[in-house]
């Protein structure tokens, strides 16, 4: 009895659903990975990200490898064809895959259980909760985050799960192609600060447990270096949503009498991923188009039309010191701070009015953790058009959001190098600054930082018009 477990985003043996329920019931199993060079041609994709899925992809198999009758075979070409033709020389009995929930996924996976002449088994892996398990009292998949997170907290959370024992028959292998071979060289002066290794996502986590009892409060505030940075594990499965669920579990179990609250607000986290998860599943229309649709008709500007803005908000160059901060480490690191995630997309709708498309392929292409449900979900709610969005008139004023949450301008001087001896006074605001205050800092506004590109309180009134145009036209 052999079974084809075809790996796709859990990179680990451990806790791998379909290799766990593989190894149940075969003695034989083969990891197997595809890669699809058709995807990486075709998909909007960028280095950190690809850099992050190829190491996570190079460990798992070296790991895999260096235990006696073990190791992930890969292949080369489209996963239907490379699945048949496994199956084919190993007789296999069963293919096994956790399910995903993007739209391409979907079609991916439909084609594959039709194609293949063997019974096709799928598991939930990457979430917690999935597709309609979790529903209204009225039988329909949630909108709102609030209710859907009293449902997602009181069901039962299933523990972590090792494999039993199997062997790898010995079958040819193909090597994994280099970034190079697959058409990503490392950006200029990009800094890579990742360890996308299994061992990697261990240290993650034991470096977040003395800061997770202070996430509620830390969480929001840039300069400080308070956010668990999982996201991209957790993407490529280097570690399963339920390891760092019953971690903090036990955490919280350890020590009973302390508050609790950091803990419970980091699990939050992960709630709203199931949530955009099966808000994608649901409703698989809002990649392409707003969750909300009174919102479909607004003309947005896209990058071509709004070819200077979207220019300087790319790189970082909008005299907006907090927003530049936030789209500078972006494409330094390939991450942003989650306060600064929010504060950039608001910025690109109420300020630029830039088509959300645009920004959500931009992102596709530079997060490192570029989530596609959760992308769309942030995107979407910062925009005003998704699902439980923030309301159109609540616009964030980039200036003030620099004051609350970054005060003495910590992170935008870390960044913004330019600004670096600019007195917190005018950190914020450095536009505001006379000549003699911008020779004393040895910036001159417009030439070493530009001015604001445009002006929010401006922009701001005519965004909220904007959208009461098509609401009262609805």
């Amino acid at each position: 009895m052999t079974a084809i477990v075809w790996i796709r985003r859990s990179l680990r043996e451990y806790d791998n659903t379909a290799l766990v329920e593989a190894s149940k019931k075969h003695d034989e199993v083969i990891p197997f990975y595809v890669v699809d060079d058709n995807y990486f041609k075709k998909a909007s994709l960028g280095y950190p990200r690809v850099k992050f899925w190829h190491d996570a992809l190079q460990n798992f198999k070296e790991k895999l490898g260096g235990e006696e009758s073990k190791d992930l075979v890969v292949r080369k070409g489209k996963p239907l064809e490379e699945l048949e033709k496994i199956v084919d020389e190993v007789d296999a009995d069963a293919v096994y895959h956790n399910r995903d929930y993007t739209p391409y996924s979907r079609e991916r996976d439909e084609k594959i259980e039709e194609g293949l002449n063997v019974p096709v088994k799928t598991f939930k892996d990457i979430v917690m909760s999935e597709k309609e398990e979790i529903l209204t009292n009225s039988g329909t998949p949630y909108k709102v985050y609030t209710y859907y997170s009293k449902k997602w907290f009181k069901k039962e959370h299933r523990r972590p799960q090792d494999v039993e024992e199997y062997e790898v028959p010995d079958v040819e292998s193909d090597e994994i192609p280099s970034l190079k071979e697959l058409g990503f060289e490392r950006p200029e002066d990009f800094e890579w600060n990742w360890d996308p290794s299994r061992e990697g996502a261990k240290d993650r986590i034991e470096a977040f447990k003395d800061k997770i009892w202070n996430y509620d409060e830390n969480r929001d505030y840039a300069w400080k270096d308070s956010t668990s940075k999982l996201s991209p594990h957790l993407k490529f499965g280097t570690v399963s949503i339920r390891e760092v669920f019953w971690e903090a579990e036990r955490m919280k179990a350890r020590n009973p009498n302390d508050d609790t609250s950091g803990i419970k607000t980091w699990q939050e986290e992960l709630a709203w991923r199931d949530f955009y998860m099966q808000v994608l599943w649901n409703w698989p229309e809002s990649a392409e188009r707003p969750f909300l649709e009174q919102y479909e008709e607004i003309e947005w500007r896209s990058k071509e039309e709004a070819k200077e803005d979207w220019k300087a908000f790319i790189n970082g160059k909008t005299g907006y010191p907090f927003v530049d901060a936030g789209m500078r480490q972006l494409k330094k690191t390939g991450w942003m701070h989650n306060r600064l995630r929010m504060v950039v997309t608001s910025f690109a709708c109420k300020d630029l009015w830039l088509d959300w498309k645009d920004l959500h392929e931009f992102f596709n292409e530079n997060f490192v953790d570029a989530e596609i449900a959760s992308m769309i979900g942030g995107i979407q709610w910062a925009y005003s058009i998704g699902t439980d969005a923030q309301p159109y008139f609540r616009v964030f004023n980039p200036f003030s959001q620099g004051e609350d949450y970054d005060p003495d301008g910590e992170y935008i001087r870390k960044w913004v190098p330019e600004l670096e001896d600019v007195p917190d006074e005018h950190i914020h605001r450095p536009h505001e600054m006379n000549k003699l205050q911008q020779e004393d800092c040895g910036v001159e506004i417009g030439e070493d930082y530009p001015r604001p590109i445009v002006d929010h309180d401006e922009k701001r009134k005519t965004a909220i018009e904007r959208f009461e145009e098509v609401r009262d036209e609805d």
